[in-house]
Formats: structure tokens, sequence, C-alpha cells
């Protein structure tokens, strides 16, 4: 079987070849830490009062970029499948390299809801398609109906200002959200939410100070695919 390279379509045996793999911004425990609220050009651009950490697979440039557009509206599954791996992978390094993250890791994910509508026109929640393939690596339990989103609108098109009252409007947990895993999980001690591209921290912080007012006992963590920097981020010119 002839396979291409899903970003430049070369010939190449797995789904993204290694010299495009290479050309990728991947965020790293050694040069970033392993929470990227402490590493500056991303603590302060993204909004984290309602969360204790974050980790994130790469920064969202080119060509990963073309990956996640793939994923999210193309229906390019096979996309998200490759990006989950290289999360997992990147979970599983720092669990093997950092032992005491094994004690901090996420013990249940809960996918960032799609709007009904947009469920409908595009057939799937991108996150929860993540935090399936993620969870069914590590062994992590995922929640699906744990929130709601109304509306229609898209936030991509949206500044920082209007992404906050957006997302105070359209989240809402709910009736039942995560309260029997909780009951009968009295270990249960860190959830983490998953995204696909977090770009101000906006959306997520919404969805975990909804979480921290009814389960002020968990630790809410964050697990993106990719950070959005700003125009200006030092992160581009160390590209």
């Amino acid at each position: 079987m002839n396979l291409s390279c899903l970003l430049c379509y070369q010939a190449s045996p797995a789904p993204v070849c290694h010299w495009c793999e290479h050309d990728i911004f991947f965020f790293s425990a050694k040069d970033h830490g392993n929470n990227l609220l402490s590493f500056g050009p991303v603590g302060r651009h993204v909004k984290h009062s309602a969360y204790q950490q974050l980790s994130v697979l790469a920064l969202h440039t080119y060509p990963i970029t073309t990956l996640i557009h793939g994923f999210k509206f193309q229906h390019s599954l096979t996309s998200g499948k490759v990006l989950a791996k290289w999360f997992v992978g990147k979970q599983q390094h720092l669990a093997h390299h950092t032992p005491p993250l094994s004690h901090t890791t996420a013990q249940l994910l809960l996918p960032v809801p799609l709007s009904s509508w947009r469920l409908a026109t595009r057939h799937y929640n991108q996150a929860a398609v993540l935090a399936k393939s993620i969870g069914s690596a590590l062994n992590i339990p995922i929640c699906t109906n744990w929130a709601i989103r109304q509306g229609r609108s898209a936030q991509h098109h949206l500044g920082k200002a209007q992404r906050l009252q957006h997302a105070k409007q359209v989240f809402s947990l709910t009736p039942q959200c995560i309260d029997k895993l909780v009951a009968s999980n009295p270990d249960l001690k860190r959830i983490a939410i998953v995204d696909d591209v977090i770009t101000t921290g906006v959306t997520v912080n919404a969805l975990a100070s909804l979480l921290r007012a009814r389960y002020p006992q968990l630790s809410i963590l964050v697990w993106a695919m990719t950070f959005t920097p700003p125009p200006k981020s030092s992160l581009l010119a160390a590209r």
C-alpha cells in the first residue's frame, strides 16, 4: 500500500513523515517546563484563574495547523489520531522521565462540549474524539455529557474580551455533570478538560470555573493539542 504524508503529500510509511514532524514546534518539559502556566510566553497570555495546570502538545503554527484544520473542517479523523498519538507520547515521556508526574496526571477526561448545531454539521466533537483516543491509550475514563454549549457562533473570529463574554453566556453544566463519578470514586482528585486549540484560555477557564464551583475539592488540568501565540510572541521568533 502506498501511503503519503498528510502534510507534504510525499510518500511516507506514517501519516506524517519525519521531515514534517521535525518542522513542528513541540513543547517540551526540558525547554518549557511541565506546566505551561509557569512558562511566561504562554502563561501570561492565557486566562487561567480556575485551573491549575496546562499541558499542550505544540505551537499552533504551520505545519501542525494543517492537521488541526483537516481534523476540524475536512473530516480527517486520521489527523485527529495523529494528534492524540503524539499527545499520548508526550504524557508517557513525562511520566517516565519525571516520576512525580505520575501523581499529578489526570484521572478523568472531560472534552470541551460542542453546540448541537455544530455537532449536526460536523458529525463529531473533535475534543471528544481526542479525549477518547487519549483516554483509551492512557487508561483514563472520559465523560462526554458533563457540560452543554448553547448557540451557533464560533469563537475563532472574536477578540479576548468578546470571547470572555461569549463563554460566560454559552456554557453550563448538565444536571448530573460528574456527580456519580465523584461519589463512586473517593480517590478522584484530578480532572482534565480536553480541547484541540487553546488561544486565550477563556473557554477552558469558563468551564473550569463551573467545575470548581461545583467540585471545589478537585484539581483541574487542561490538556490541549495546540496553543495559538499572539502576533508578537517570542515563541514565533524562536522557531
